[in-house]
């Protein structure tokens, strides 16, 4: 499966959020901000227009236990941590990851009788071993927020921060 990916995401793991998040799923459900929630069984996304209010979910998030940005290496060691990846990744509907991110693949595809493109990320851990899109098989379910239309979503417009 995957995840949509529109305007800015911030995607989690949600083996992170069993392992690390505290109050685990159920909190982590009612602490999302906004209804643009969506997820499978291995990621779960939240959407934004606004990168301020990225920045500000991302930090709710590491201050309930999450990882955005892997420590210094020697940090790391001396805390004694096992963690090998980060758990958030933030995800432009055009550009991809924001952040380098081994665990996540990203992808652009047609959806609908009106050829509207869609956006999309899902959890890919295995080796890479060529150029372009790696999937675990041949389709991809895509999970978005109720009530969602690829039709209603074509309008929407990416203002930078700057420009409010």
């Amino acid at each position: 499966m995957a995840v949509l990916c529109e305007a800015l995401s911030v995607v989690v793991r949600r083996d992170s959020i069993a392992a690390y998040f505290r109050g685990g799923w159920e909190r982590f459900l009612r602490d999302a901000p906004n209804a643009t929630v969506c997820y499978d069984d291995e990621l779960v996304r939240v959407g934004f227009l606004d990168p301020k209010l990225v920045g500000e979910y991302v930090e709710l998030l590491e201050s309930q236990g999450l990882m955005f940005h892997q420590p210094r290496p020697k940090i790391w060691d001396f805390l004694g941590s096992k963690r090998t990846h980060t758990d958030i990744v933030v995800v432009d509907q055009h550009r991809g990851p924001t952040t380098e991110c081994s665990w996540v693949e990203f992808g652009s595809f047609t959806l609908g009788e009106g050829n509207h493109k869609v956006a999309a990320c899902w959890l890919f851990e295995s080796d890479r071993v060529a150029a372009g899109l790696h999937m675990k098989s041949s389709s991809l379910n895509l999970a978005a927020p109720k009530n969602w239309t690829p039709e209603g979503s074509s309008g929407l417009t990416f203002v930078p921060h700057d420009n409010h």
